[in-house]
Order: C-alpha cells, then sequence, then structure tokens
C-alpha cells in the first residue's frame, strides 16, 4: 500500500499531525510520503512541490486571486494547484488531505477524486464543514449552509460565506448544488452519497467534536465521517526528573508554582484564548504563581498579565518542549474552539495535569479532576479553581489511547476497507 499526503506547509498542529500520521502508517509497513506547497524547515518531513521560480510566481498569483475573493476570516480556496498528475499522487493507492488551504482548491479537490482513489480528508480545524472560516464560535450557521456570517457583519443571505459552502457542496458531492436533495446508497449504511464521484470521499476527524461537527455540516450529508485520534509519540513526550535543572535550564528558577501557557502564535492567535488566559490569572494570588509562555513572536509581550511572566518563544526541538513541559506544574489551555490540540495531548504525556475548557478535543483528552480540570465554557472562575486543584494535589497520570502504533493501526484498516 502507498499512501500520498497533502499539505501546505511544515508549520503549525496540523503539520505535527501530518508528521506524526506518516511515521504512524511507516510502523506499520506502509509506504507514506508527504508533499508540501512549501517547506521552511530543511529537517522536516516532506517534499516541496512549488520548487521553481515559476511554480513559486504561479502559486502566489492564485494565492491573491483567493485573498481578493476572501473576506476577514471567511477565506475562500477557489484557486490552487492541480496534483493529480504529480507522479507520486498517480502512485498512491490512498490520498489523505491535511490542512491545505492555499494550496488546494475546491477544483483540485475533484481533480483528485476523479482518479478514482479513496481520499480522506483529516478536519484538523472546521473549515472543511463551513463557510470559510476556520472555527465558528459558535454561530452554528454552517449547519445551514452559512450566509448572513456574524464573523463578516454580513446581513445577506447569499454573502461569500454562503458561496464558499455552495462550492464545498458541488467539489464533495460530485456536482451537487446547495439545494439539491441527499441521496444515499442504503447498502453503506446510508452514509455515502449516491451521486459519488470515482474516488470515495471520507472525512476524518481527529476527535469525536470534530466528527460531530462534520455530521451537522451539509456539505457532508451523506458522505461518510469517521473519527481517530492524532497520534503522540510517547517515547519522546515523557515524564522527566529534576525539574529544579530544567527550571533553571529554561531561566524560570522560583518557589512560585509555574503555570505553561503556549501555541503557534501564543499571543496572537484568537482561538489560542490568550484573552481568555488574562481574565483566568487575574483571579489567583499573584504571589503563588508564575507564568511561562511559548510560542510567543520576539519582543512579544502579555498585556496588563498580573502574573511574573517568562517568555520562552519559539521551540523548536521536540526534545525541548519536552523539557519546557516537564517544568511546569500545570499547562492552562484556554482555547475558544479545539478540533484536537496538541499541547493538550503532549502537557498530558509529560504528566503534567492540564487545565482548560470543556471543549471540542481538550474535553476528550482531559480526564475532570484526574489528570486535568474542566471548567464550563467562558467561566474563568473555574480555571482559575482549576489551576488551584491542579496545583495543589497530586494528580493522576492517564495514559490515552493514541500512541503511533495505536493510530497507525486504525489509519492502515481504514485504508485497506477503503482499497477494498
Amino acid at each position: 500500500m502507498k499512501v500520498v499526503h497533502l499539505a501546505t506547509t511544515d508549520l503549525g498542529g496540523s503539520y505535527k499531525a501530518v508528521e506524526r500520521i506518516h511515521r504512524a502508517l511507516c510502523i506499520q509497513g506502509v509506504e507514506s510520503v508527504v508533499l508540501l506547497r512549501t517547506k521552511f524547515h530543511g529537517e522536516s518531513i516532506g517534499t516541496q512541490v512549488i520548487d521553481t521560480p515559476f511554480k513559486s510566481l504561479i502559486s502566489k498569483a492564485k494565492n491573491v486571486g483567493n485573498l481578493i475573493l476572501s473576506k476577514g476570516e471567511v477565506i475562500s480556496d477557489y484557486f490552487g494547484t492541480d496534483m493529480s498528475k504529480h507522479p507520486d499522487v498517480r502512485e498512491a493507492d490512498v490520498i489523505i488531505l491535511h490542512w491545505v488551504n492555499s494550496f488546494i482548491g475546491y477544483r483540485n479537490v475533484e481533480q483528485l477524486l476523479a482518479l478514482g482513489k479513496p481520499v480522506l480528508w483529516v478536519a484538523h480545524d472546521m473549515w472543511n464543514c463551513t463557510g470559510g472560516c476556520h472555527y465558528d464560535r459558535y454561530c452554528g450557521r454552517y449547519a445551514e449552509g452559512c450566509g448572513k456570517c456574524p464573523l463578516i457583519g454580513s446581513k445577506r443571505e447569499n454573502d461569500v460565506s454562503r458561496r464558499n459552502f455552495a462550492r464545498k457542496v458541488h467539489a464533495v458531492h460530485a456536482g451537487r448544488t446547495i439545494d439539491d436533495p441527499v441521496q444515499t446508497d442504503m447498502e453503506s449504511g446510508g452514509r455515502v452519497c449516491a451521486h459519488r464521484r470515482p474516488g470515495r470521499l471520507i472525512l476524518v476527524g481527529p476527535s469525536r467534536w470534530s466528527a460531530e461537527c462534520a455530521e451537522k455540516s451539509r456539505i457532508w450529508q451523506g458522505r461518510h465521517i469517521t473519527w481517530i485520534y492524532n497520534p503522540i509519540d510517547y517515547e519522546q513526550y515523557r515524564r522527566m526528573e529534576k525539574k529544579d535543572a530544567l527550571r533553571a535550564k529554561y531561566g524560570v528558577e522560583t518557589d512560585k508554582k509555574i503555570i505553561l501557557f503556549g501555541a503557534c502564535g501564543a499571543l496572537s492567535n484568537r482561538t489560542k484564548g490568550a484573552q481568555n488566559l488574562l481574565k483566568a490569572l487575574k483571579k489567583l494570588d499573584v504571589d503563588s504563581y508564575l507564568l511561562a509562555i511559548f510560542g510567543n513572536k520576539d519582543g512579544e509581550r502579555l498585556k496588563d498579565c498580573p502574573l511574573e511572566a517568562r517568555y520562552l518563544g519559539y521551540i523548536r526541538s521536540e526534545e525541548e518542549m519536552t523539557e519546557v513541559y516537564n517544568l511546569a506544574d500545570v499547562f492552562l489551555a484556554p482555547s475558544e474552539q479545539e478540533s484536537f490540540c496538541y499541547t493538550v495531548g503532549e502537557a498530558l504525556a509529560c504528566g503534567t495535569p492540564v487545565v482548560g475548557f470543556r471543549i471540542g478535543g481538550i474535553a476528550e483528552q482531559v480526564t475532570h479532576q484526574a489528570n486535568g480540570y474542566l471548567a464550563e465554557y467562558g467561566n474563568y472562575e473555574q480555571l482559575a479553581d482549576g489551576v488551584r486543584y491542579c496545583t495543589g494535589q497530586p494528580m493522576r497520570y492517564i495514559r490515552n489511547a493514541n500512541s503511533l502504533q495505536e493510530i497507525g493501526e486504525r489509519y492502515k484498516k481504514l485504508c485497506e476497507e477503503l482499497m477494498a
């Protein structure tokens, strides 16, 4: 079996999933290839396909076109790169799409399906289900086909979100329009669209929550939907001793309890919840805690932070990231919405308890008052209570069933079923 992964870049949590799913399949003896639009780090797994000045110019021109058609947080991907003729795609038995914005456009999805190969689309956020936003901030309009998008202040039914939504329906369902009834093949359990293309398309959510979002969306009605957790390398992310030595190494020597917060673009990405972090910190005793932040840009600081803070910047090395998780007493994940949240899984793998809202993939990884604490969404007092709870007593270590071996087996089995 040969599997080819398509992703935009080698940055962020979605690329972590690409790299780890690739490794998980390799462990199972599957030939796996990663193709990226743009590669920023030479050591990353994957081959850059926009590899000449001419291709780069064409790609940038298409991205400009997409930006013109987008509006605010509603992202349009009308123009993209045709990967259906790439040798690795042609040779593959299964195609796996990951985060492909600004790389694979709507028409390009149709071109891949026309090859007649099984296509898995891993929903690393909500973009696959909506009219263009990566997270809907709980508006829920994707269940009705979008339109009147609150993220852009639209009052029009047929706005850019509605047009994007209709184009995704067309791509996923072999030309079906947004208002056509969905017909299903009952021999397949009523989950596969009768208007299907030669290639079979399946959405894979990295959590139950993300799969449930897809089930609500009219884009995926009649298509097969499943969920497989993102894998974590438990040999890499592990508990370490000598916490004092780790704190000295990263300049956070203190007698205070250390709260860790971070993500890619931790302070600039609204979804990661820096604004929620501040509200929770203001309810804590400032003399008892120190805040450590990773993922911040150079010189970037959390405004009006009530606690003493240390800024660790971007951390590329997984070994260093393991050390950072281990130097903390608790990891605070105040995200607004998360399909999985790798920082939560990695912190838990290192034995560091996690406090976050009871949302999405976070709620599926944290066991309340065992290896962490789950607050009701928007309740900042409960977030603070969670920090006090997790730093005030010993917490349990619970390993979730998402090792490279376990997830590799699930992906291999799914690919074999699709090929059969």
